[in-house]
């Protein structure tokens, strides 16, 4: 039995404040069902205790457990890449590609990824330790583009490139309490990154997991999580939600390091006019001048 016909057959017997939760789970269910305990409390209106008695309710025993079911379920109906690209060319597209991620990348404006975004800065912007970025396979070109653009702003800001090396495993044991890890995780979820993050949150640090709308298994641990769209027309999936995700997240942070980070960059012109460091991009100019 699916979460959201248990909840429509309980419905009669919830509390007024459990009936809110309901609500607001069953508005844009599953993805409003997949957000932090204190998130949901907040868009309900209730106290974050009210959210685990209307999980056990309903028949779980923890609150993490109501998740993980509606995460099982929606696991069940999506499929391997090429499945996704057998019911592609079964059905064919519907509708334009572009107008498919304006949508997604819209639906960022709504909830809960914008209290997820703001949380997100919220937490990145009150570090006063490293900042880690890690993505998975396919997501580490976001958790690179993150940390390119990071690391203009403000010091201690290290890309994670597990392809690379096994040198980032390494890395690991240099976590402290007062760093951070910015985690991308998308379906298919690898094992290793829940792994990371179970290590990461052992150590103290804190935990930022951008993840697909089924989220990743570790929301169960994150501090933050901010779901976006994956999904499109296409039978591939996009990064192009995530990184207007990290560039929103960027731009908030831009304005809240103001001074320090217009002092870095121009620290950072210095040193590649003094290195040479991309002084090749522009010839023309060079020529010129």
């Amino acid at each position: 039995m699916i979460v959201r016909t248990l909840i429509d057959q309980k419905f009669s017997q919830l509390s007024a404040s459990e009936r809110r939760i309901a609500k607001v789970i069953t508005e844009r269910y599953p993805i409003s069902a997949l957000g932090g305990i204190e998130d949901i409390a907040q868009r309900a209106e209730v106290s974050p205790p009210t959210v685990t008695r209307f999980a056990k309710r309903l028949g779980f025993d923890r609150f993490n457990d109501f998740q993980r079911a509606i995460r099982s379920e929606v696991q069940d109906s999506e499929s391997s890449p090429l499945a996704l690209f057998d019911r592609y060319h079964q059905t064919g597209a519907e509708g334009g590609l572009l107008a498919d991620l304006a949508a997604s990348v819209s639906r960022l404006e709504g909830e809960p990824a914008a209290s997820a975004i703001n949380r997100s800065v919220e937490i990145i912007a009150a570090n006063r330790g490293r900042i880690y970025c890690l993505g998975g396979r396919w997501s580490s070109v976001a958790a690179q583009y993150l940390a390119f653009q990071l690391a203009t702003m403000r010091g201690e800001v290290h890309a994670l490139m597990p392809q690379a090396s096994g040198l980032w495993v390494d890395r690991l044991c240099d976590i402290k309490r007062r760093d951070l890890l910015v985690m991308y995780d998308f379906r298919r979820y690898q094992e290793e990154m829940f792994a990371v993050a179970e290590i990461v949150r052992a150590r103290g640090a804190k935990i930022v997991l951008i993840t697909d709308v089924d989220l990743s298994p570790v929301c169960e641990i994150a501090d933050v999580t901010l779901p976006v769209a994956v999904a499109t027309t296409s039978p591939l999936d996009t990064l192009a939600p995530a990184i207007a995700a990290t560039d929103a997240i960027l731009g908030a942070l831009v304005d809240i390091y103001e001074a320090s980070s217009a002092s870095r960059m121009r620290m950072l012109e210095g040193v590649r006019r003094k290195t040479g460091a991309g002084s090749n991009l522009d010839p023309l100019r060079q020529r010129t001048e």
